[in-house]
């Protein structure tokens, strides 16, 4: 074939492009792995900051190409939601990030409403945000409102669920959640999803709270089983501390309402804590 101008110039144009891409995603790539890898260096269940650090600056930057928008907005809502859990600050700056974090988060839905991780980082900075405000305060602004449509919207069955079991009913004010549409999505979102340690402690939770004890501890004992996931090893340590303090109520005050089974799943709950306080104080 003659390799005409014309072919050589189509062919330079696309090495360009391909070349200016690969460049304009070097940013993402690298934060991408550092949010992969947020884990390491964790002291106990707090990330290490200076990995935190690299992801919020290469996300920024990364945003910056409108060719990786939204992929860069995600990891970088993503990051900040990791960091306002995980990372530690000066409590006395807590509102301030978590005021960063809710902007942020509203800003990334507002672009891309459809983008289901961006929705539930904002569905749970709304959460947090309300209930760290005084409650009738949040009501009157509408907050459990937004937190129930973004959920919805997003079929995210685990932070309806969740809203649905946590807000009070408040007649004319606030008066849809609902404890059967709790156990509702609440169990289609353990369904959906049985890797996620919370699926099961919110489930467990609600539960506890219908007096199901040997219920509780059957979703006590699935969620402890699952283990760790290596790409979420602080979230699923912070889950199964849940998980773990929620056992230790129900064997200080309703012990003598479980099955046997549950009652030596208890003992080897009991155990595992034992075991891990033994081997720290080893170190």
């Amino acid at each position: 074939m003659k390799i005409t101008p014309n072919i050589l110039f189509a062919f330079s144009l696309t090495l360009l492009l391909a070349i200016s891409s690969a460049s304009a995603n070097e940013y993402l790539q690298l934060a991408d792995s550092c949010y992969a890898a947020r884990a390491l260096r964790a002291n106990g269940d707090k990330a290490d900051a200076k990995n935190a650090t690299i992801m919020k600056v290469n996300y920024r930057k990364a945003m910056e190409d409108s060719t990786v928008l939204e992929q860069a907005t995600e990891g970088y809502v993503k990051t900040l939601y990791f960091c306002f859990r995980f990372v530690q600050f000066d409590e006395k700056e807590r509102q301030l990030h978590l005021d960063s974090l809710l902007d942020a988060s509203a800003s990334a839905y507002e672009k891309f409403p459809n983008n289901r991780e961006i929705a539930h980082i904002y569905a749970s900075t709304l959460s947090m945000w309300g209930s760290e405000r005084n409650v009738f305060t949040s009501l009157k602004e509408g907050i459990a409102g937004k937190v129930r449509d973004v959920a919805t919207a997003a079929e995210d069955w685990q932070i309806l669920g969740r809203a649905h079991f946590v807000l009070p009913y408040v007649p004319l004010i606030l008066p849809w959640p609902d404890e059967k549409l709790a156990d509702k999505y609440l169990t289609m979102a353990l369904e959906k999803n049985r890797k996620d340690i919370y699926n099961y402690y919110f489930l467990a939770d609600l539960r506890y709270d219908q007096k199901r004890y040997d219920d509780a501890m059957e979703l006590i004992v699935q969620g402890l089983a699952e283990g760790f996931r290596e790409d979420y090893v602080l979230e699923d340590k912070r889950a199964r501390w849940h998980l773990k303090e929620l056992w230790k109520i129900i064997d200080r005050k309703h012990k003598n309402k479980l099955s046997p089974k549950h009652l030596e799943d208890g003992e080897n709950i009991r155990k595992e804590i034992e075991a891990m306080r033994a081997a720290k104080m080893k170190k």
